[in-house]
C-alpha cells in the first residue's frame, strides 16, 4: 500500500495559481459542509482563469491542423513495461493449452463475447451474429484537430481543458504538453476502438465479478466507484486485459460525470484483503492513468477496512505528500466511517448502509447495438456533428481574436456563441454515440439513457 501512496503523491495539486487557489477548500471541508467547490470548474471561472482558457484554446487553435505526431508534448510513459505481442500469445496458449475457470464458469482469457457465444446470444443484424460490427475509426485523418474531437466526444471541449490546466496549476505550457500527450496515448492504446466494442471485448470474468463497479454518488453528488480487492487476483487474467478493462472504465465513468459533477469518488474496499490480492501493475497502471490521461478524475480516495498496519505506514508517508492530495486519501475503518461521505440511503447495505444494491453483471442483449451496424445513420450524424465541431473551431478563434484585442463585448458575444454550440455539440455528439459505442451494463440497467444518469435504476437486486 505504501507504494501506491508515493505514487499517488506524484499526482499534480488541484490548487491554482494566485488568489483562486488559495481560497480552494480541502475535500474533508467540502463535505462536512455538504458544498461541492467548484472553483476552476466550468462556468465557474475568474476573469484570470478564463483567459488563461482562451490562451490555451489559441495555442491549440494554431496547431490544429498539423500532424498530430508533429505536435511537441511530455513524454508518453507506460506504466508497466512489456511486450503486448507476446503477453497476448501466452494468454492464448494458456487458455487453449491448459485452460481453468476463474470465476462462475468464466474461463481464463475468455471475453464477455465468448461468454454470449456459449449462452447462444446472437445479433440479427449480422450474418456471423456478431454483438458489436467490426471497428470503423471516426478519426478521419492524423491531424490534431480530428484526434482532439476524437477524445472530447460528449464532453463540454472546455471542460476536458481545463482538467489539464488545474492538473498544471495553470501553467499553460505544462498543461498543453500534458493534453497533447493524452491525445497521442489515445491514439496509440486504440481508446476509440475500445469504446466502440464496449465491454463485449471486455475480460468476462473482471465483469461478472464486479472487480470495479459505479453505483450511487457520494455527498458531494460524485458517483461512487467501489473496487473490491480480494475479488482480484493478478493471474486471473493478462496484463493486456487489465489494462483494456481499466481504460473502458475510466471512458464509462466520464460518461457518468457531468458539470460541474467532473470527479469520482472511489472507495479501495480491502475487506478479506490479503497478499494474494496485491497487484503492483495493477495500482501502478490505475494510478498513472488517473495521473497523466485521465487528471482531475479523482475526487476523494476512501480506504476501507484496511489491515491495522496500515495508520503506521501513513504516519510515516503522509508528511511527504501535497496537502491537497493527502487529504483526498481518507481512511475508514467502521462502516459509520462511511456515512461521513456517503449518506445511509446511497451506501451499501453490505457497507452499513441503506441501500440494498448488490453488483449483478447484466450481459449484452442480442441486437441492443443495432444501430452500430447503420452506416448511412453514422454517417449522416458525423457530418452533423462535425458541422458544428467548425463552428465551434471559429467561435474559438473570434473569441481568442477579441480577448487579444481587448474587445470585451466581441469576447462576451463569442463567448456566449462558444456556449451555445458546444450545448449543441453535446447533443448532437450523444446521437453519434449510438452508432460508435457499444451498450454497456449502465445503458443495460437504465442507468444511463440519453445521456441523463439515474442511479435508482440499479437499486433493485438483481434487476435485469
Amino acid at each position: 500500500m505504501s507504494g501506491f501512496l508515493k505514487v499517488l503523491s506524484r499526482q499534480r495539486s488541484q490548487v491554482d495559481m494566485g488568489a483562486a487557489g488559495a481560497g480552494r477548500e480541502s475535500i474533508t471541508t467540502q463535505f462536512d459542509k455538504g458544498r461541492l467547490d467548484t472553483c476552476g470548474v466550468y462556468r465557474s471561472l475568474s476573469p484570470n482563469e478564463e483567459n488563461l482558457l482562451a490562451d490555451l484554446w489559441k495555442r491549440i487553435l494554431s496547431d490544429m491542423d498539423k500532424p498530430l505526431e508533429a505536435v511537441e508534448c511530455d513524454a508518453i510513459v507506460r506504466p508497466i513495461e512489456y511486450d503486448a505481442e507476446a503477453e497476448t500469445k501466452k494468454a492464448k496458449e494458456t487458455q487453449e493449452l491448459s485452460p481453468f475457470e476463474v470465476f462462475s464458469g468464466c474461463m481464463f482469457n475468455e471475453t464477455v463475447a465468448d461468454k454470449c457465444r456459449e449462452l447462444g446470444t446472437r445479433s440479427e443484424s449480422a450474418a456471423g451474429g456478431e454483438l458489436v460490427p467490426p471497428y470503423e475509426s471516426q478519426i478521419r485523418d492524423g491531424t490534431l484537430r480530428s484526434a482532439l474531437w476524437a477524445v472530447i466526444r460528449e464532453d463540454h471541449p472546455d471542460v476536458l481543458l481545463l482538467r489539464f490546466l488545474r492538473a498544471r496549476k495553470w501553467d499553460l505550457d505544462r498543461a498543453y504538453r500534458m493534453a497533447i500527450a493524452a491525445v497521442k496515448w489515445r491514439i496509440q492504446e486504440r481508446v476509440e476502438e475500445i469504446i466502440w466494442y464496449g465491454d463485449v471485448h471486455n475480460d468476462a470474468s473482471l465483469m461478472w465479478k464486479g472487480v470495479s463497479y459505479a453505483h450511487g454518488k457520494d455527498r458531494l453528488g460524485q458517483p461512487v466507484v467501489w473496487s473490491g480487492s480480494c475479488l482480484h487476483h493478478q493471474k486471473d487474467q493478462s496484463y493486456p486485459q487489465l489494462k483494456r478493462y481499466l481504460i473502458w472504465m475510466m471512458e464509462t465513468l466520464r460518461q457518468l460525470l457531468h458539470t460541474p459533477i467532473e470527479r469520482v469518488c472511489l472507495i479501495m474496499d480491502l475487506t478479506d484483503h490479503s497478499n494474494a490480492n496485491m497487484d503492483w501493475p495493477f495500482v501502478k497502471t490505475f494510478i498513472k492513468f488517473l495521473e497523466a490521461y485521465y487528471p482531475e478524475c479523482l475526487g476523494i480516495c476512501i480506504v476501507y477496512n484496511g489491515p491495522w498496519w496500515f495508520s503506521g505506514v501513513w504516519k510515516l508517508i503522509s508528511p511527504l505528500l501535497d496537502p491537497v492530495v493527502a487529504a483526498k486519501v481518507q481512511f475508514v475503518q467502521r462502516p459509520e466511517g462511511l456515512l461521513r461521505f456517503i449518506a445511509a440511503d446511497e451506501l451499501l447495505a453490505t457497507r452499513g448502509g441503506k441501500n440494498e444494491y448488490k453488483y449483478e453483471y447484466v450481459g449484452p442483449a442480442a441486437d441492443e447495438n443495432k444501430l452500430m451496424f447503420d452506416k448511412e445513420g453514422r454517417a449522416a450524424a458525423t457530418a452533423a456533428l462535425r458541422e458544428l465541431q467548425d463552428q465551434f473551431v471559429q467561435a474559438s478563434k473570434d473569441w481568442t481574436a477579441a480577448k487579444d484585442d481587448g474587445d470585451r463585448d466581441a469576447f462576451a458575444a463569442a463567448s456566449a456563441r462558444r456556449v451555445e454550440l458546444s450545448n449543441q455539440i453535446t447533443r448532437a455528439a450523444h446521437e453519434l454515440d449510438k452508432y460508435t459505442r457499444a451498450r454497456h451494463i449502465y445503458n443495460r440497467t437504465g442507468v444511463l439513457q440519453h445521456g441523463a444518469v439515474d442511479w435508482s435504476k440499479q437499486r433493485e437486486p438483481g434487476r435485469k
